[in-house]
């Protein structure tokens, strides 16, 4: 098969997602037999015999695939947290978002790590350092398929356990990406009109609100939301027309948005993807881009095993993985066909999650990331102008995103 032989990361990227879809049934010591069994199953499809220096690239890969699913038996039985009670703790809000009719803070506690606390309102914002004394208790798994696995969701986000807060005090803030995403959702809430505010917000920030959600989730254009390879990929283009290709420069940038954004699955792996890319023009290699998806899939499961689970890091690398498959057939057609393929490869897990598919969205898909990458370039040079008192393109971007 010539895309395995062109992307081996493919099989080994296979190899690791077949045992974890497996690993609730076989339990952990059998998804570590099983993850070089599957990959010497899906190498074998690709076997010819006429190729030379086959066998050692196998072997090779069946290494790396063993070693892989060590490192994420280790990962996902990590060890339990205890209840206990913490005091003088100290910590700095990261995120704030709406949990059901009350809100959730992900709180970064020094020595212990990341928590979430239960606010009944929004009474403390990203930035905010507090110093507190409070109740540390282990997140919940799920009993059965069907509940709510709150230990693996929030675990995909860097968080251990919940803490119950209790007289709490305010300490001065200090500089952090918290504080700065917290300035610029200032900014962009106060001088940008409302759509273009929550647009930017999403696209710059990773802030989605629940009105933009419902709405694009309608039409089937929710990944427009979601930071990813449109966002990133937009991002280093505009980048690399005002800097040129000046590699280091455009990676720290790259990096230093997508933290800045919150980080999320999608995001890292379209890093990773062009961070792959990007390197390769250095070193003069050519590029895979279904290898370096398989790649940028592999290394965020080595980081986090729990992204497996994470409905963003799948539809992520699906979606990507299927565009640069049918990228390498070289035709321009090619293009028409993207968006019902995608959207037909990616419908059984979007039905099961979100309960349907709107079949709106694989139309209005074929130009609404053109659309939106123009929106998106204006609405953030319009946020730009702000800064000097030019506002004509806040304004004029506002009707392109209700259009």
């Amino acid at each position: 098969m010539e895309v395995l032989r062109r992307a081996p990361m493919l099989g080994i990227l296979a190899s690791l997602v077949s045992g974890l879809a497996l690993y609730d049934k076989i339990g952990g010591f059998a998804f570590i037999i099983a993850v070089p069994l599957i990959y010497s199953a899906v190498m074998f499809l690709s076997y010819e015999n006429d190729l030379p220096g086959e066998w050692p690239i196998f072997f090779c890969g069946l290494i790396i695939a063993l070693l892989c699913s060590l490192r994420i038996y280790a990962g996902i039985f990590t060890p339990e947290i205890n209840n206990k009670s913490i005091k003088n703790a100290s910590g700095e809000i990261i995120s704030v978002r709406t949990w059901g009719r009350a809100y959730i803070a992900v709180i970064d506690i020094e020595n212990e790590g990341r928590f979430i606390t239960r606010l009944q309102f929004a009474e403390y914002l990203p930035g905010d350092r507090i110093k507190f004394n409070g109740i540390i208790r282990p997140l919940k798994p799920a009993r059965n398929n069907k509940d709510f696995n709150e230990a693996r969701y929030w675990g995909a986000r860097d968080v251990i356990g919940w803490v119950n807060l209790y007289d709490v005090q305010e300490l001065p803030k200090k500089l952090s990406l918290a504080l700065i995403r917290r300035k610029i959702s200032r900014y962009l809430g106060i001088y940008a009109p409302d759509l273009t505010s929550k647009y930017l917000k999403a696209a710059l920030l990773g802030e989605r609100s629940d009105s933009l959600n419902k709405s694009h989730r309608t039409w089937g254009t929710s990944h427009l939301l979601a930071v990813s390879g449109f966002h990133v990929g937009m991002f280093i283009l505009c980048l690399s027309l005002i800097f040129g290709r000046k590699i280091l420069l455009l990676s720290c940038l790259m990096w230093l948005y997508i933290f800045l954004t919150g980080a999320a699955p999608s995001a890292m792996r379209a890093g990773l993807m062009i961070q792959a890319g990007l390197l390769a023009s250095v070193l003069g290699r050519p590029v895979s881009a279904v290898n370096s998806v398989s790649l940028a899939g592999v290394l965020l499961l080595l980081y986090s095993p729990l992204y497996f689970w994470d409905i963003g890091w799948r539809l992520s690398v699906l979606s990507a993985l299927v565009i640069s498959a049918m990228a390498m057939t070289h035709k321009k057609i090619i293009w028409l066909l993207i968006s019902p393929v995608v959207a037909l490869v990616t419908f059984p897990q979007v039905a099961y999650t979100f309960g349907g598919v709107p079949l709106v969205g694989v139309i209005i898909n074929l130009f609404a990331p053109i659309y939106f990458s123009f929106a998106f370039t204006i609405a953030s040079a319009g946020a730009v102008f702000k800064a000097i008192n030019i506002s004509w393109p806040l304004f004029a971007v506002e009707g392109i995103f209700k259009l």
